[in-house]
């Protein structure tokens, strides 16, 4: 494999895995936010009843 290829299949490696973590980071965040959500019309719906 001459330089050239090996530095194309790191920077694809690279940007692959960078993606990857980044979108886990932002499923965690909405998860976070869709949880709180929830937890809040349930406080909001248990003290109206």
């Amino acid at each position: 494999m001459t330089k050239i290829e090996s530095l194309m299949l790191a920077i694809s490696f690279g940007a692959v895995m960078g993606q990857l973590i980044a979108n886990i980071g932002i499923l965690i965040k909405y998860w976070r936010e869709d949880r709180k959500l929830k937890k809040k019309l349930e406080d909001k719906n248990y003290e109206s009843n």
